[in-house]
């Protein structure tokens, strides 16, 4: 049996540029402009603070929020934008984690639209309940 349209589906190097190319062409360089805008702008989380961790991950949602809602990418985009950022910056993955672990302490008013939807899928990932 000769596989070799799965060979080379499966040799592919899987980049950010290949990704978002798949999901949507016509906004694929927005898409990497965004995620590189927001890796450079994820702040210092220090050792072991909570809330540098927290502090850093709103500083990189609101600044996906935003993009948002000014029309730089769609809410689907931030969502996947940010799950590359959990997979591709590791300073990233420790804020959103303390961020998402923290979510019933955090204030409303300190929460976006964007922190809401992202985070309540980080905690399900972590077998916790969402938060309204």
């Amino acid at each position: 049996m000769n596989n070799t349209s799965n060979e080379d589906t499966t040799n592919k190097t899987i980049t950010i540029e290949n990704v978002t190319k798949a999901i949507n062409t016509d906004n694929a360089d927005n898409a990497i402009k965004a995620f590189e805008k927001l890796a450079r702008s994820v702040p210092d989380i220090g050792f072991l603070s909570r809330k540098k961790r927290v502090l850093a991950y709103l500083v990189v949602s609101t600044n996906a929020q935003r993009m948002i809602d000014n029309e730089e990418i769609s809410e689907d985009e931030a969502i996947f934008i940010l799950s590359l950022l959990m997979r591709k910056h590791r300073n990233f993955q420790k804020a959103a984690m303390m961020a998402a672990l923290n979510l019933p302490k955090l204030d409303r008013e300190m929460i976006k639209p964007i922190d809401r939807k992202y985070l309540n899928e980080v905690r399900k990932h972590l077998k916790h309940a969402p938060v309204e």
